[in-house]
């Protein structure tokens, strides 16, 4: 037998004994790894609370418990308090969805265009430029939801609670623009957008004819924030930092260019609504107000 032969015999040989050997070693797993299905719990009052009030009727699924990996892990953000899941979901059952329900007949809309994973945290998000993250809609399938930790029904506290309902209109916004584009026009209306906006003051981007600093990001963050400030300020209602009619004073007298840029903007989301989804944008405006100022303690 030549050199070569005897070198081929002998790999073979070895690569037979080596997988014989992983086959007698090989002990199946009596108990699933922790996070590949070994953890179980019985599902209680929250469960049911989600499942007979989002699940059925919205098509969404709720995660409350605690999974680091749905989250930025370079960020220090703290799990949610489960005494407030449901108090902060009746905010969206009770005052967010309802409006949307009436306007459109039933509960189909949003069945349709609401994503399918609602997740909460504890915390807001900080980012390295000082910035916080209060929500996000991924691909139109999550929205998650932060500062969970921090709701009250309180009319005192009223920031926080119009903040998470802010959220949910800001983010619903971007789905609904993700499913049908608002007019390429809109960006033209005032322009100026900055990547830099986190070192403009609200009050100065409302006199540049923006309604939030925020809304100075991007075309698509300005039309989000003009319908979530539109649909969350209330006239007259508790202080908080998206009250729509006293914002708008901010950007100067009624006759002045950033004015009339916010009212072109206000004016071009109306008929976006109408034209795109048959809704009267203003009828949504007072049923999420008079929501709004009902759920108040």
């Amino acid at each position: 037998m030549n050199t070569n032969i005897k070198t081929v015999f002998f790999s073979l040989t070895l690569l037979t004994a080596f997988f014989s050997c992983k086959k007698q070693e090989f002990t199946p797993l009596t108990t699933a790894p922790v996070g590949l299905g070994g953890e179980t719990w019985a599902k209680d009052s929250t469960d049911k609370f989600i499942y007979d009030s989002l699940t059925v009727p919205y098509n969404v699924a709720v995660y409350y418990r605690w999974m680091p990996n749905d989250f930025d892990l370079t960020a220090n953000i703290v799990p949610p308090d489960e005494s407030k899941v449901i108090p902060m979901l009746k905010t969206l059952t009770n005052v967010a969805f309802p409006p949307y329900n009436d306007q459109t007949g039933s509960t189909a809309f949003l069945r349709r265009y609401l994503p399918k994973t609602f997740v909460l945290a504890g915390s807001a998000e900080w980012q390295p430029n000082g910035t916080i993250v209060l929500g996000q809609a991924e691909g139109g399938t999550r929205i998650t939801y932060f500062q969970l930790n921090t709701f009250s029904r309180l009319k005192k506290d009223s920031a926080v609670l119009k903040q998470i309902i802010h959220t949910m209109h800001h983010e619903f916004g971007h789905i609904l623009h993700q499913n049908v584009l608002f007019p390429a026009s809109y960006q033209n209306i005032t322009g100026g957008y900055t990547g830099t906006w986190f070192n403009i003051t609200d009050v100065n981007a409302r006199k540049a004819g923006f309604i939030t600093s925020y809304a100075m990001a991007a075309p698509q963050e300005d039309f989000v924030e003009m319908i979530a400030s539109m649909l969350v300020g209330a006239q007259n209602g508790p202080t908080g930092y998206d009250n729509y009619e006293k914002l708008l004073t901010q950007a100067g007298s009624a006759t002045s260019a950033p004015y009339l840029a916010i009212k072109a903007k206000e004016a071009a989301v109306v008929d976006y609504f109408k034209r795109v989804w048959n809704i009267d944008f203003y009828a949504l405006q007072a049923l999420c107000r008079s929501r709004l100022a009902g759920f108040y303690q």
